[in-house]
């Protein structure tokens, strides 16, 4: 079973072990934490200042980063890495970056943290820059709670040349399909108030100027146990942005995966009572969170590229009773939820 916790999307791998600390590396003086950033008002934050009272930058930073067990996940653009003694925040490094992970002498620790923006979105709250622009940066982000929904892209999955990626299973995986049938469960019983709570979420996103990144699923980690469908991925944008809703539901249903879900002609064919459930839970989603839209006062966009996908697929069609795109389209607007 698939069961990564994903701060970035692509992530093929969890975890979850017990480490320590030794002290091998100097600490550096108080003056590597800088306060004088982008945040809203003059406070320091959080992270910033657990880091100050352990000592963690640079002395344990650098022996976090260099312990593969403290490897949260990893994909094709960024590995995540969990921070021993805190469970609030994790740590996001480029895999393209060429960093010496046992020296941070020209590296400091400054705070990125937005005040305005409310609730945890797996945002950055602080980053460890060096005084060489052409050295990478290393990310503090907010923890997210949740497994990964659903599966990426095939193009996060293989090169363009058709190759698997290496450490990704295929996209036809067994242990994929698995997961994709165990999310969109999840997902089908997660109460209305789960679906009203993200579509109220992206909509004060949007308003707050961050635009959530909906091409992949992964990008929605389910919280079984809280009841919550949480978000991560976000960019930084002018406020009073839109984020297409109707685009976010195309990947929280991760309807590009049901064809392969489904395909007979692979080497892991699923039972055709599974198929079903995969296609009812589909229907479900999409009613779950089109009541969403209802209740929250919001309208689907008929300009989505991937939001048509998903009215044209056979799950949207049996939901609204219609093959006809116009129809479909129509029913949308008498539900109240498309102008």
């Amino acid at each position: 079973m698939i069961n990564a916790v994903n701060f970035l999307g692509n992530i093929t791998y969890n975890i979850n072990r017990q480490t320590s600390f030794g002290n091998k590396t100097k600490p550096m003086e108080n003056d590597c934490f800088i306060r004088t950033t982008g945040a809203q008002n003059s406070s320091q934050n959080d992270f910033i200042q657990w880091a100050e009272k352990t000592n963690f930058f640079p002395q344990k930073l650098s022996e976090v980063m260099q312990d593969e067990e403290n490897i949260l996940g990893k994909g094709f653009s960024n590995t995540v890495y969990k921070i021993p003694g805190n469970e609030e925040y994790v740590l996001r490094v480029s895999n393209s970056s060429d960093i010496n992970f046992s020296d941070f002498g020209d590296y400091s620790l400054e705070d990125a943290e937005d005040k305005n923006l409310k609730g945890n979105y797996g945002q950055c709250v602080a980053k460890i820059k060096s005084s060489d622009f052409r050295k990478p940066e290393i990310f503090i982000l907010k923890k997210q709670k949740g497994i990964t929904n659903g599966n990426p892209p095939s193009s996060v999955i293989y090169f363009e040349n058709g190759t698997l990626r290496p450490g990704e299973l295929p996209y036809e995986a067994f242990e994929r399909k698995e997961h994709y049938a165990k999310c969109l469960q999840i997902l089908a019983d997660m109460p209305q108030e789960s679906y009203d709570e993200l579509v109220h979420n992206l909509s004060d996103l949007g308003e707050a100027g961050y635009r959530f990144d909906y091409y992949n699923p992964n990008n929605f980690l389910l919280d079984e146990e809280g009841g919550k469908i949480n978000i991560i991925d976000l960019e930084k944008t002018q406020k009073g942005s839109k984020n297409d809703l109707g685009n976010a539901l195309w990947a929280l249903s991760n309807i590009s995966y049901l064809t392969t879900f489904m395909s007979k002609h692979d080497n892991s064919p699923m039972p055709e009572e599974e198929s079903n459930k995969a296609f009812e839970n589909t229907m479900t989603v999409i009613d779950k969170y089109t009541q969403a839209m209802k209740n929250n006062g919001e309208k689907y966009s008929p300009d989505g590229y991937e939001f048509f996908q998903l009215m044209n697929s056979l799950p949207m069609s049996f939901y609204l009773r219609s093959m006809n795109i116009e129809e479909k389209r129509q029913k949308l607007v008498d539900m109240g939820v498309m102008d």
